[in-house]
């Protein structure tokens, strides 16, 4: 059962345990961004919160992050990520609608703006929730660790999705991340861009761990960290 906490009026955040999700109500509908690792009743719990439809966007298609999926007709995620993550393996039967870059869902006086941000999966997104200037940035932002390793990720093309953010800082002055603090300052794109660049370049040390059986490289800088093969 995840933590539920108030934001603001009409915003949740659900913490289940190491991660996070999100409930966004407009006046029209309403949102739920992923669906944690351990809470299947997801949309019973945005049910409770709101009498608006409640549609499901994911940031991207990791096994922590779709937990609920299942309590929901349909899953809004980028068809980058319909194969190839946990999301179409534990829900095959769970329709699949594709989102696009730059798409604006309006939820009723509350638009959100998806970014493709490609690198940690290759469906990865963010959300602008643009009128309260918040950006929901999954696991590409954050203070924690960020997976780099496995088939699924690309990490050629992380510090241009990064980069991307970047141009866009005039437009959002927090950052919700699925990870690590829960609220983070809008500059912090900029110090993830300068670890990974940093750990890119070998100027960063790292220890081996093993991570669900696999022998992976942990780096560890002041902004973030990453494993990677």
């Amino acid at each position: 059962m995840a933590d539920i906490i108030q934001i603001d009026a009409d915003t949740w955040r659900f913490e289940d345990g190491f991660v996070r999700f999100f409930l966004l109500v407009g006046k029209e509908k309403a949102v739920m961004i992923d669906s944690g690792i351990n809470c299947p009743n997801a949309a019973d719990l945005a049910n409770k919160l709101t009498d608006k439809p409640v549609m499901l966007i994911n940031t991207h298609g990791d096994g922590d992050h779709t937990s609920g999926t299942a309590g929901f007709d349909e899953i809004h995620i980028h068809p980058a990520d319909h194969t190839g993550c946990e999301v179409n393996v534990r829900f095959p039967d769970v329709k699949k609608v594709d989102i696009t870059d730059g798409e604006i869902i309006e939820l009723g006086d509350r638009p959100l703006k998806l970014i493709h941000i490609p690198g940690h999966t290759a469906g990865s997104v963010a959300i602008l929730d643009v009128n309260r200037r918040v950006l929901y940035s999954g696991d590409s932002v954050q203070t924690g660790h960020i997976y780099m390793f496995g088939a699924k990720r690309e990490p050629d093309r992380f510090e241009a999705s990064l980069d991307k953010l970047i141009d866009m800082e005039d437009e959002y002055d927090n950052i919700y991340p699925s990870h690590g603090d829960h609220q983070i300052p809008k500059d912090y794109v900029r110090k993830v861009k300068d670890a990974w660049k940093r750990v890119r370049n070998g100027e960063v040390s790292f220890e081996m761990i093993d991570l669900f059986g696999s022998s992976v490289k942990s780096y560890t800088t002041e902004s973030c960290g990453f494993y990677m093969e």
